[in-house]
């Protein structure tokens, strides 16, 4: 995707939404997880399509708590438009190239959207990272 589409699309979504990446240090990342988990279950089992796609990371190692929430036109758009074979380095060994490849083959966006509102997943790593995915 040329530059000039990647900022378009970016000021774009800025414009739309309040906040799309958010970045926090945190000491105790425990009460965030509970209310985003809260959120997330007032959604599940709502009916209509979803309008955002939510994304809690916390990273022990940095103590840093990232959020991401973006529009699901937005999520459309990049579906569309990236060219995912060039932004991604497939052949990298380390955990991260082997999720990407996985997630890639076996993800797609409309799965993604088939799921409903509310909690999609929720994982804990062994060296404490944690992660939550939601729709609303």
């Amino acid at each position: 995707m040329r530059r000039a589409s990647v900022l378009a699309v970016g000021l774009a979504a800025a414009t739309q939404a309040a906040c799309l990446v958010q970045i926090t240090r945190v000491s105790d990342p425990g009460p965030l997880f509970r209310q985003a988990r809260h959120e997330a279950q007032r959604y599940a089992g709502r009916p209509g399509p979803a309008h955002e796609l939510n994304v809690l990371v916390f990273d022990p190692h940095d103590r840093q708590l990232v959020r991401v929430s973006l529009p699901m036109w937005l999520v459309r758009a990049a579906e569309r438009r990236v060219d995912w074979d060039k932004e991604v380095d497939w052949d990298d060994d380390d955990d991260g190239g082997r999720i990407a490849r996985r997630v890639h083959r076996h993800v797609r966006l409309e799965d993604i959207e088939k799921a409903g509102l509310g909690l999609l997943a929720e994982v804990e790593g062994d060296d404490g990272e944690l992660v939550l995915v939601w729709l609303r």
